[in-house]
């Protein structure tokens, strides 16, 4: 057995070899790391108004689509999309909560909440489809644009997990019969 921890939500993963994946926030293998290879004072972060307003406006976001998901994964009918999709509210609230540790604020209190999705498979699929495209894209412009590291490193991989949660949509949509 051995530990590994993720440069990007700080989680630690136990196992024989590092995850493809990070179970907790979906970033990619190469941000799995040996322990000491991350500590949590990194999060602690000098940001500048730009970057400040890029962090609430990813809390707002991330808030939005892990309350959608949490609302999807309830949807009766397809026990696999709904587990995949509670999952995908989990990654999202991982998101959630990593941005507000970088921007320094609370977590929402109603992170887990469910919100409100159709009963339609469907037209919740293109929903999030069009959430995760708007989300990858505005990360991938504000690593662009973030001046501290950290914050880019964070921005940037999220931005490839969001793009992850595209193609999960794809195979959604093929489960559901889209």
């Amino acid at each position: 057995m051995k530990m590994y921890r993720c440069r990007i939500c700080g989680e630690t993963y136990l196992g024989t070899e590092a995850p493809a994946r990070c179970p907790f926030c979906g970033a990619h293998e190469r941000f799995m790391v040996a322990p000491g290879g991350f500590s949590a004072a990194e999060n602690s972060v000098q940001v500048t108004e730009v970057e400040r307003a890029d962090l609430e406006h990813a809390i707002d976001l991330e808030r939005s689509n892990a309350r959608f998901y949490a609302a999807m994964a309830g949807i009766e009918g397809d026990e696999s999309l709904a587990s995949a999709y509670k999952r995908l509210s989990r990654i999202e609230a991982e998101h959630c909560s990593l941005f507000c540790k970088l921007a320094d604020v609370s977590k929402p209190p109603d992170l887990t909440q469910p919100s409100e999705a159709s009963a339609d498979w469907c037209e919740n699929i293109a929903e999030s489809l069009q959430r995760e495209r708007t989300a990858s894209a505005f990360y991938a412009e504000a690593a662009a644009r973030a001046t501290n590291s950290r914050i880019a490193e964070v921005l940037a991989a999220v931005s490839a997990i969001e793009r992850d949660h595209i193609d999960l949509d794809g195979v959604a949509a093929q489960m559901a019969g889209c």
